[in-house]
């Protein structure tokens, strides 16, 4: 409706539909909207309100606005991001005599009121972005707006409701103050420390192997074109099914490339098919290192924090067939992974796992205060790297701790 009232208006000009659906219909929108002849009006869905970056554009009308603020400061910063080059103008439509309109007003008032008591107001005396987006972010963990508007039903002066919104506004502002007053403490923090995790070209390399290695499952080739442009393509058929670029403004320019990262369809599908295979399925078989033989395994240790907050760590764990650590393994896991495959491999042996490796675990995470008597763990094997062929005849005879142990499937997993 609203795209067929502005074509009347402004016949010409042309106007665009991003909803929800298929993501390349999204992306195709998107694409179309940012051509420099294109349409000058893209009407979005809350479809549109993440994902998308659209600081080419500088006007924004929200025509419906969503109960939650959080949502609609979604909606600003698609246009108010990173290479914005012109003011961004945003226009809230509220029908003033409605409960949803009040509690906006209302809630709006009471930002202004704390911005100007921080001095916290632009020229206009208009709410400093920072500031509302802080506060807003608080507030979502103290306010259910669902409940706050259904109740505003049974409430039409909004007492009870100006009254919750008062309280949950100041506790929002004083988690904000605490918290700024916690990043005050950062003095050492340095951006160039993180200097060297700019380049992301190694991790987009890794994310193309990925890709080309698991698509060889499905009978499918990913052919590399130049240095940031794939092509995948159908075995039975040659024909291409889909181009890719790490490049992002090439994705943008271009609407037969797809943008290939770690949110792309085709890698999530791939990574959730590969993730929920049992570690033995994933285990691979390589030849002894210097005439050494033994095993690598890879675990992924979750344990819970003073404050009860969840720590995740992957550790990994080497040990020949003699029960002896080989730290220099555990040191060098992505080079053991791309090593040439032995011979065939066969499955985790429970004696190994149960006798030797479990117990290394156990110590390995008591010496590095990861676990204690008082805190406990949960340990899942993530990973299986036969260095050289296992004995037919494997025997440990060392001292061993037990550990209460499970077998979920294939994949073992340890409790301690």
């Amino acid at each position: 409706m609203l795209g067929e009232e502005i074509q009347k208006v402004y016949p010409g000009q042309g106007v665009v539909v991003l909803k929800g659906g298929d993501h390349g219909s999204k992306l195709a929108a998107e694409k179309r909207f940012k051509q420099p002849n294109g349409p000058r009006v893209m009407i979005c869905t809350a479809a549109g309100r993440e994902g998308i970056n659209l600081q080419h554009a500088r006007i924004l009308f929200n025509f419906d606005l969503p109960w939650n603020p959080m949502d609609l400061e979604q909606r600003i910063g698609r246009i108010h991001r990173y290479g914005q080059n012109h003011t961004a103008q945003v226009y809230n439509l509220v029908l003033s005599d409605t409960i949803e309109g009040k509690i906006f007003l209302l809630l709006d008032d009471k930002l202004k009121e704390i911005a100007k008591a921080l001095g916290k107001v632009d020229e206009h005396g208009e709410v400093a972005e920072d500031m509302r987006t802080q506060i807003l972010g608080q507030l979502s963990e103290r306010l259910n707006y669902a409940n706050l508007y259904s109740q505003a039903l049974g409430d039409p002066e909004l007492k009870r409701t100006r009254l919750e919104l008062e309280a949950a506004v100041s506790n929002a502002n004083e988690a904000r103050q605490v918290v700024f007053e916690l990043f005050q403490d950062l003095d050492r923090f340095s951006l160039e420390d993180y200097q060297p995790f700019s380049d992301v070209s190694e991790g987009m390399g890794q994310i193309a192997r990925f890709l080309g290695a698991a698509v060889e499952e499905d009978g499918k080739h990913l052919v590399q074109q130049d240095n940031t442009t794939f092509v995948l393509t159908n075995e039975e058929t040659g024909q291409p099914e889909a181009r890719f670029t790490t490049e992002r403004d090439k994705s943008m320019d271009r609407q037969d490339i797809e943008l290939l990262g770690l949110d792309h369809p085709v890698l999530v599908a791939y990574m959730t098919r590969y993730r929920n295979l049992p570690a033995t399925e994933i285990g691979i078989q390589v030849p002894p290192e210097n005439g050494r033989a033994g095993v690598l395994s890879l675990w992924q240790v979750t344990t819970l924090g003073d404050r009860g907050e969840h720590r995740s760590t992957i550790l990994p764990l080497a040990v020949d067939y003699d029960g002896q650590r080989v730290p220099s393994w555990e040191r060098q896991v992505d080079r053991m992974f791309q090593l040439f495959p032995g011979s065939s491999r066969k499955q985790a042996s429970e004696q190994m796992l149960s006798q030797v490796i479990e117990p290394m675990l156990q110590r390995e995470l008591v010496h590095r205060g990861i676990a204690s008597e008082q805190r406990g763990y949960e340990a899942r094997m993530i990973g299986w790297v036969e260095v050289g062929q296992m004995p037919d005849n494997f025997v440990f005879t060392g001292t061993v701790r037990t550990t209460q142990r499970h077998v979920l499937g294939d994949s073992s997993s340890i409790v301690g």
